[in-house]
């Protein structure tokens, strides 16, 4: 088993999240960037220590979307985990129209309905949700 490097400190405190944009830090277009997969396997290298998450503020695909479109650029499993890695704006979205009992009249990519707003109430909408 290999023993997970010490934890990366600033300011002697111990890190404890990395958030990563994912658009133009790990790929441009449908080509990873060079040096990307390698740093995030390196940073999964601290596992339990350090949790690591990916951003992006796209609103055409569904998470479930990009990620196989990473798994394309080569992101496997060592590289970006899982669908939950990854914190999308559409994600945020769904939480609080959750939390806030919104039921959205979706002007979205067809994707985003059927994968990422799975069980989002849209029957006698409350509000307009807009997309790209």
């Amino acid at each position: 088993m290999i023993k997970a490097p010490k934890l990366i400190l600033a300011n002697n405190k111990a890190i404890k999240a990395a958030l990563i944009d994912i658009s133009g830090t790990l790929h441009i277009g449908d080509e990873a960037i060079p040096g990307a997969l390698d740093a995030c396997r390196k940073l999964f290298q601290y596992n339990h220590q350090l949790k690591v998450v990916f951003l992006t503020n796209t609103s055409k695909v569904s998470s479930e979307t990009l990620l196989n479109q990473l798994r394309d650029m080569g992101f496997d499993e060592s590289c970006i985990p899982d669908r939950d890695s990854i914190l999308t704006s559409v994600n945020a979205t769904r939480q609080y129209l959750v939390t806030n009992e919104l039921r959205p009249y979706c002007l979205v990519e067809d994707d985003l309905v059927e994968k990422d707003f799975q069980g989002v109430e849209m029957n006698d909408p409350n509000c307009v949700l807009v997309g790209l």
